[in-house]
């Protein structure tokens, strides 16, 4: 019976120890910190975010402990009241730790209980020193330059202390392979670019692709920890903005490639599935609704984004959908649209080289600001084979304020004016026309050429059109 009893402990015993929750006791102890209070916060993707305020259980002695293991990554201790602050890892390998230093200089911190931020911290020393050495070293060659004297030595030290820098990065990495300090140290050394042979135009062509193409070489995807970072935003953002054409197409395949980079659905890649979406769904630059509709339908109505509430995604596919058919490139949707008389008018029977499918609505502030400058480039345009088709967005019983408005503008004979008083042709929606003016601008197959450019660069815009129509005809001839 006795024997049975302790067997039945130690099972108990066991289970606990397999089944013991981990969690992180971070300990900070703040020589000369007069404050109570600390701010404790980390990065997330592009913005930093606060996890709690922690109060002194004694002065200078301040200590957090978590209900559950942190996210790892970069964390921040903030200081009241001058607001500086230092950085430190949160490894979960080493989740009890304590961080002790000086507030008169909190560039010293000596972490105790964790090899890893005193491996980060003797690394920020080393850099500090290291950084302070080349200013100094770069300073006297500007000294130099400006007396035309000789920059040899100067240079031959920078080289040497960029050959030592380089070698101490490569020794710690290979070292602390495992390390969060190794991963952001990595992730932030720059591609080697080999030397190539050509012209200049093919060497320089050459590098970028090799630029390019080995760019995400030293990023850890499949890190969690790499999403908690200050850089990897960053190092994203500059992909998309300077590595890649601004155009459509070109982000959407760069999109493609970063997000397959990572694990579908892993914490990193639902960051960047949605900070994709919310950028482009506010972009200000034409055409570029068309990257919105591409992230909408490969990745959100495919069914691969399980973590968005259901009437959200709806919405979010709705908005695509509309948006889809007015993309830069399409065929512009046929609308039948009426004149004051109630003649019918279909859009795809008026033949003119261009046209100007104007929306908008006589009481409309920036319609009214809009509308001399519309009426000026129809009087410029009008013999250029360039027509404007007015559409009034008033419905119902309001739309004579339409024709009232067109009379006191004397649009009558300048533009066609047209109008949907049932809203027979949904053009809203067709149209996706969510602001007024909205400013189409169609070719004469009823391809759209440009489309929510504003009505003082019409005349600018236009001639540019014309322009590469010129040279698309003559390079076809």
């Amino acid at each position: 019976m006795k024997r049975t009893l302790i067997l039945f402990l130690f099972l108990i015993v066991s289970s606990s120890s397999i089944f013991a929750q981990k969690y992180n006791d971070i300990k900070f102890k703040i020589a000369n910190y007069d404050n109570d209070t600390l701010l404790l916060a980390y990065f997330y993707g592009d913005k930093q975010l606060i996890k709690d305020t922690i109060y002194a259980k004694k002065k200078g002695e301040f200590e957090y402990k978590a209900d559950s293991l942190m996210d790892e990554g970069v964390y921040i201790a903030l200081f009241y009241p001058k607001k500086d602050y230092i950085q430190f890892l949160v490894n979960n390998n080493e989740s009890k730790f304590t961080l002790n230093l000086d507030y008169n200089d909190i560039s010293k911190v000596k972490p105790k209980g964790s090899d890893d931020n005193k491996l980060f911290f003797e690394y920020l020393d080393y850099i500090s020193e290291k950084n302070n050495l080349a200013m100094s070293l770069n300073q006297k060659k500007d000294s130099l330059t400006k007396n035309n004297l000789d920059i040899g030595d100067i240079d031959t030290k920078l080289e040497d202390l960029d050959n030592e820098v380089n070698a101490y990065q490569i020794k710690l990495i290979d070292e602390n392979p495992k390390s969060l300090t190794s991963l952001l140290i990595k992730a932030n050394r720059d591609i080697k670019v080999p030397e190539f042979t050509g012209t200049q135009d093919e060497i320089n062509k050459q590098k970028y692709l090799y630029y390019k193409k080995h760019y995400f070489d030293n990023i850890d995807f499949n890190n969690d920890a790499t999403l908690f970072t200050p850089f990897i935003y960053n190092k994203v953002d500059n992909y998309i903005k300077n590595l890649t054409p601004p155009i459509p197409d070109s982000i959407n395949q760069s999109i493609d490639y970063i997000l397959g980079l990572m694990k579908p659905q892993s914490d990193i890649w639902q960051y960047f599935v949605s900070s994709f979406l919310n950028k482009y769904a506010r972009s200000m630059y034409v055409g570029m609704d068309a990257v919105y509709v591409h992230i909408v339908e490969k990745y959100y109505a495919s069914g691969m984004t399980p973590w968005v509430d259901e009437d959200k995604l709806i919405q979010i596919i709705d908005s695509a959908l509309k948006m889809k058919n007015v993309l830069i490139g399409n065929k512009a949707p046929n609308l039948v649209l009426y004149k004051d008389d109630g003649t019918p008018v279909d859009l795809y029977s008026i033949n003119s080289d261009y046209i100007v499918l104007e929306f908008w609505k006589p009481d409309c502030g920036h319609c009214k600001a809009a509308m001399p400058d519309i009426i000026k480039f129809q009087e410029d345009f009008r013999d250029k084979g360039v027509k404007v088709i007015s559409v009034c967005t008033k419905m119902g019983d309001k739309i004579s304020e339409c024709w009232d408005k067109v009379k006191e503008l004397n649009m009558e004979n300048l533009f066609l004016n047209l109008g949907d008083e049932k809203n027979q042709s949904n053009f809203h929606s067709v149209y996706n026309v969510q602001t007024t003016p909205t400013i189409f601008v169609l070719d004469k197959n009823k391809e759209i050429l440009i489309k929510n450019i504003p009505a003082d660069k019409l005349g600018e815009i236009m001639l540019e059109l014309m322009k590469e129509q010129e040279e698309k005809n003559n390079s076809s001839e």
